[in-house]
């Protein structure tokens, strides 16, 4: 029996093991477990090179592994997650250690052959330093006293942040690589910045190199000197191959793996700064103690074992906020799914610029002329209105139209912690179609429950019903296609907008708004007590039916003729603020002229709602949950008093730090003040707001 057949049985037996325990575990209590839980050969039962018992190091490598595909944690103990009890349940016996395998391959390994990778010549050094660790040990037990035995704490310290830094330089060369490999793979900006020498260029260019090795040595080169032990330039350093935001990803995955035990970005740029500044005492003052001048700082080996346990369980973190490399991406191919769209609509060749990120065959006027000349009406309506919603929404980052076969066009939207293509639309002589891009979004970091969400609530729409369990089913690998009756549904338009701001609104940071209760506080009391936040303007009617700004102001027009077309463009900020850019989790003031002097502090809880059976005062409402009601303006400092001094109805609090000062607020009733000291005015040049 191979060793890989022998190992087998037992990372099964490992998983099987977390899964009975439901909750974290310590490794010495996996490790107990699973020896009760299977049969060890006995060959693997005896110590390998580095004093390791040869069946709990490969366990120790092979979770790694599956950790850092998100099918474990390893932080506060060991846990297994869903994905990982889905895996279980999927492939049974010892499949699941082949599948294991497969996916590391496949999703973590840049080079063909690459082994071992960055990964596992990282929980290598991480298992050198353990093992020096276990030496020390061993030799206070004994007594022993020709040498200071704390020194191999020290070195084990030292040990494992070289591990680190290691682990970091070659993972950020390994996606460099891989993405120069992949010309459609998006880009982060800094990628740019990674620079080749031209000597290399030219043996690419005249066939004498590969791509892969000369950008390899290139990159060793330039990465050759630079050290990945302090927060902020491993965060660097990952920023030239990745637009998330690593740290604030990287908390809310550790997070994830113990809920009990929440992490902000900020701790874990604590605990990195400290586990790296003592590691600088030790290589550079033998640990000299300050406050001591005879003695070195005090080290145990608890200490020790738990920072490696903290940079192991960091480093999957990071894999996991990283996530798979996206593959290039043709944006110009619509899915299989979506079938024949029939021949190609004419070119038009005007080219509208700004917007659209780069050049393409296919324009927006191209695209306009296919919807106009061959769509039913209700197919160009509602296309046309997920078109023009794209850059009215504040996470909106640009349009790629397309060199295919048809025209084509696909919108980009920051989800968060980084961009995605959320949907595009595929226009032909017979058919066009509107595809929301599951599977780009998932490659992009998007989490699966925001994805599920969305699924369920497109479900409501003909064609869509199964939705949700097709895309569970191949992991949210898919782009889903309309058919016809999809986008002829009546209300089709408002349900996709919908869902889309719902999904962006989960990934967005919250954001600080303004909205008064009535000019003379009439609407205050009633609001502070259905949890509500209101605004006129009821000659409009249902604001959901308005998806463009355009509408929006027409409609406004028709009701107010007689107001200038200033007063009307101010109008129509507000309420598309209301309806549209204030989103579930934004925090809302509401100053109190019922209570002079005092504010409310809310948090967004809902969408936008027309109650047509309510007076006409209490016809534009979005539900909120109250969070405080009595904040004295005594205690807000003067640059944010002055946007709550706005005559506007509706406007956003855009002080660098507002929201979190309003949070604090909520939380404490005292403002802390800005972190800086710019003042971003917002909106302060628009008119007083009707119905204020």
């Amino acid at each position: 029996m191979s060793f890989a057949e022998q190992i087998m049985p037992i990372f099964r037996a490992t998983l099987e093991v977390l899964r009975e325990a439901g909750a974290p575990m310590p490794s010495g209590a996996v490790r107990e477990a699973v020896a009760e839980h299977v049969e060890i050969p006995r060959d693997l039962q005896i110590p390998d090179a580095h004093g390791e018992t040869r069946w709990w190091s490969q366990v120790i490598f092979r979770t790694g592994e599956a950790a850092s595909l998100g099918w474990m944690a390893k932080r506060n103990g060991w846990s297994i997650t869903g994905v990982g009890i889905k895996a279980l349940e999927d492939f049974p016996n010892v499949a699941i250690y082949r599948e294991l395998q497969r996916q590391y391959r496949e999703r973590r390994l840049f080079r063909a052959g690459d082994f071992p990778g960055a990964f596992e010549q990282y929980q290598r050094n991480l298992g050198y330093a353990r093992q020096l660790v276990r030496g020390g040990r061993n030799l206070e037990r004994l007594g022993v006293g020709a040498f200071d035995v704390t020194d191999l704490y020290r070195a084990a310290w030292t040990q494992a942040v070289a591990a680190l830094d290691h682990w970091v330089t070659q993972e950020i060369i390994d996606r460099a690589v891989a993405l120069a490999q992949r010309p459609g793979a998006p880009r982060p900006s800094n990628f740019s910045k990674l620079s080749m020498p031209v000597e290399l260029v030219e043996k690419v260019h005249r066939n004498a190199e590969p791509l892969e090795a000369a950008f390899r040595a290139a990159m060793e080169r330039f990465f050759e000197f630079k050290t990945f032990q302090h927060p902020d330039k491993i965060a660097e350093g990952f920023s030239h191959v990745s637009k998330v935001k690593l740290w604030r990803v990287v908390a809310d995955r550790l997070t994830d793996q113990d809920p009990s035990k929440p992490i902000a970005a900020d701790e874990i740029r604590t605990q990195l700064t400290e586990i790296a500044r003592r590691r600088n005492n030790i290589a550079h003052t033998a640990d000299h103690d300050p406050d001591s001048f005879r003695r070195k700082k005090r080290i145990t080996a608890g200490e020790v074992e738990q920072t490696i346990d903290v940079l192991e369980s960091v480093a999957i973190a990071i894999l996991q906020a990283l996530g798979d490399l996206p593959p290039a991406t043709d944006h110009s191919v619509p899915p299989a799914e979506a079938g024949s769209l029939g021949a190609t609509p004419a070119q038009i060749d005007a080219k509208r610029r700004g917007i659209i990120r780069g050049l393409s065959k296919w324009t927006e006027e191209s695209l306009l002329h296919a919807l106009d000349e061959y769509c039913p009406p209700d197919v160009a309506d509602t296309l046309l209105a997920v078109y023009r919603h794209a850059e009215g929404h504040p996470a909106f980052r640009g349009y790629i139209f397309g060199d295919g076969a048809h025209p084509s066009v696909t919108a980009w939207f920051s989800t968060g912690q980084d961009e995605a293509a959320m949907w595009s639309i595929y226009t032909g002589v017979s058919k066009s179609v509107l595809s929301i891009n599951f599977e780009w979004m998932r490659n992009r970091g998007v989490p699966v429950n925001r994805l599920e969400r969305l699924a369920y609530a497109l479900s409501v729409l003909p064609g869509w019903t199964d939705l949700p369990a097709r895309l569970a089913t191949a992991n949210y690998a898919k782009r889903p296609s309309s058919i016809p009756a999809t986008l002829e549904w009546p209300d089709a338009s408002q349900i996709i907008l919908r869902a889309l701001n719902d999904l962006l609104a989960a990934g967005a940071s919250p954001r600080a708004w303004m909205v008064r209760g009535g000019r003379e506080g009439e609407r205050e009391l009633r609001a502070l007590d259905e949890g509500l936040i209101v605004v006129g303007w009821h000659e409009v009617g249902d604001l959901s039916g308005y998806t463009t700004r355009d509408e929006l102001a027409e409609a406004l027009r028709g009701a107010f003729p007689t107001d200038s077309p200033n007063t009307i463009a101010n109008w129509r900020g507000q309420l598309w603020r209301f309806t549209t850019e204030i989103q579930r989790g934004d925090l809302v003031v509401m100053p109190l002229k019922s209570h002079p002097g005092h504010i409310a502090i809310g948090e967004v809880a809902g969408p936008y709602e027309h109650r047509p059976q309510e007076p006409v005062e209490f016809q534009q409402v979005r539900k909120v949950s109250w969070l405080r009601r009595d904040v004295s303006l005594d205690t807000v400092k003067d640059d944010l008093r002055a946007s709550l001094n706005s005559m506007l109805t509706i406007c956003r609090l855009a002080q660098d730090d507002a929201a979190r000062r309003i949070a604090a607020m909520a939380a404490t009733g005292i403002d802390p003040g800005a972190t800086a000291e710019a003042v971003i005015a917002d909106d302060m040049s628009e008119e007083p707001g009707h119905g204020a």
